[in-house]
């Protein structure tokens, strides 16, 4: 018995990895693929994001589709001429087996790859080691046993042409064991969230994504029609023109774009993914699907937490998790308040819970832009789904509830507005994930504020007409107090315009909340 336990990985990798006897015909994978694909993969191109450093890291929780990109990435390489053997996949949460003296079965396991696999084809070409649930082989509390990072690093050390592809729940796991290592390892982390909403978009309505009508966010992330190069040039006219040419390019299908936008705030990016059905109406979804999302987020705190931050009562995370599901973005909360509530002190709240349920991608708090002591936070879930799921609502009832569909517009704008602060930056050079704070002033709030090099960009809410006024106010007094040369305006469909971009002026951009989602 004990031999087999220790060869458990070894006797499996056949069937973890079909494709070598199978090629194309192995894989069983959904009918779309998410925007994450497009950007590491990079079909059309030559190269992908998973070669551009020794090892990457995809990091997210479960259900979210790391492993399913991976398994992407192998069917288009392998559908696009390259060798089925080029590509090693060993899955360490698919058997507990697999865990035991995982250093000794890792290493076992390459070697058996590269002299019965690897060895049937010319070795000149890029091979791929893919690692998925590597947070399951850390093994802090066995000093016999290597934790994944020594092995992985001795993979990258013998001179080949191999890359290494990691998934885990946090980006933490990866930077804290890679840091660790004696060997230096050329690494990068790429967090895999819910689905966004030109994904559920592009499932919806394919033609969308297909030739001149799919929108794009790369023009606004970088060159001379980009949101940057309007801070630099001080001319908010620049990035006007941009957004007005992606509208056209989705004109034709706007009304069935904005039929949408409900249905997704009531789904959020999970749930309609896990499916292996087109999900077009929330009234698809059954009581079930909620139930079975609240129960994976549960699973992942007690089985994630542990390994990504001590914490001695986890129970904490999933209620606060709760009380963001029912402030839904609103008010902020006194952490005094929090610290009362949930009888610790401020320095667990603010050091420890929040930054390991961000760390988790399942929740963020933010506090005041500007504010170097904020006495307040609020909290925004990363998938508005979450909160129908923690909240026991009849997810159709959305579609009656303005008030609601309102705020969960704004927990949608919060998470897509964190994801297109960090696209900009990151194809400005600057690495880390990017603050989303809100602001007050005397004339209302401004929903968001992100940053751009050192440049603020305020960002407010007018879902529905009667918070216009406020928000607009709100923006322009952001705008005087900070000299920021562009504000942005997110109108809802209640809210009629001249045109759908419109430049109200003092660099003050309005534009519909469909395709600000549909751009971030």
């Amino acid at each position: 018995m004990g031999s087999d336990a220790s060869d458990a990985l070894v006797r499996a990798m056949h069937d973890h990895n079909g494709w070598w006897e199978r090629g194309v015909d192995a894989f069983e994978l959904p009918a779309r693929e998410k925007s994450d694909f497009y950007q590491l993969v990079r079909p059309g191109e030559t190269g992908s994001q998973f070669e551009d450093q020794p090892l990457l890291g995809l990091v997210g929780r479960q259900g979210v589709g790391k492993t399913t990109l991976l398994h992407q990435f192998i069917h288009h390489r392998i559908e696009n001429g390259c060798a089925p053997e080029r590509f090693l996949y060993l899955p360490f949460d698919a058997d507990p087996l697999y865990q035991l003296r995982s250093d000794r079965q890792l290493r076992r396991a390459v070697r058996y790859y590269e002299s019965r696999v690897l060895g049937r084809i010319e070795t000149d070409g890029p091979q791929f080691v893919l690692l998925d649930d590597v947070h399951q082989i850390e093994h802090p509390n066995k000093p016999t046993v290597d934790r994944w990072g020594v092995p992985v690093a001795e993979l990258l050390a013998d001179g080949t042409n191999r890359h290494v592809i990691v998934t885990a729940t946090a980006g933490r796991q990866v930077r804290r064991e890679l840091d660790s290592v004696s060997r230096t390892v050329g690494y990068d982390v790429q967090p895999i969230l819910p689905e966004k909403f030109r994904d559920h978009i592009f499932t919806v309505y394919p033609s969308v994504e297909s030739g001149d009508s799919r929108p794009s966010p790369t023009s606004l992330r970088a060159g001379e029609s980009s949101l940057p190069a309007a801070l630099e040039q001080q001319d908010p006219t620049v990035v006007v023109d941009e957004l007005r040419e992606q509208y056209d390019r989705v004109a034709d299908t706007e009304r069935r774009i904005r039929s949408q936008v409900v249905d997704y705030l009531a789904m959020g990016g999970t749930i309609s993914y896990e499916r292996d059905d087109i999900i077009e109406s929330v009234a698809d979804l059954r009581p079930q699907d909620y139930q079975r999302l609240r129960e994976d987020v549960r699973n992942a705190l007690y089985r994630d937490v542990p390994g990504v931050e001590s914490i001695q009562t986890i129970a904490d995370l999933e209620r606060l998790c709760a009380l963001a599901a029912r402030n839904r973005g609103g008010e902020a909360l006194r952490y005094q308040e929090l610290v009362e509530l949930f009888d610790v002190d401020r320095r667990t709240i603010a050091d420890r819970y929040l930054p390991t349920l961000s760390a988790l991608y399942l929740l963020t708090g933010t506090t005041e832009y500007d504010n170097s002591r904020p006495r307040s936070v609020k909290l925004f879930l990363r998938d508005t789904g979450l909160v129908t799921a923690l909240t026991d609502v009849d997810a159709t009832a959305v579609r009656g509830d303005l008030d609601r569909e309102a705020e969960l517009a704004q927990v949608a704008a919060f998470d897509h507005t964190m994801r297109f602060a960090y696209g900009i930056n990151a194809a400005q050079g600057a690495a880390g994930t990017p603050a989303v704070g809100y602001w007050r002033g005397r004339d209302g709030q401004v929903n968001f504020v992100f940053e751009i090099g050192d440049r603020p960009v305020p960002v407010g809410m007018a879902y529905r007409p009667q918070g216009r006024a406020e928000s607009l106010a709100a923006i322009r007094e952001f705008k005087r107090s900070y000299n920021a040369p562009v504000g942005l305006l997110l109108a809802g469909d209640a809210l009629g315009g001249q045109e759908p971009v419109e430049h109200l002026g003092d660099g003050v951009i309005q534009l519909p909340y469909w395709l600000y989602l549909l751009l971030c």
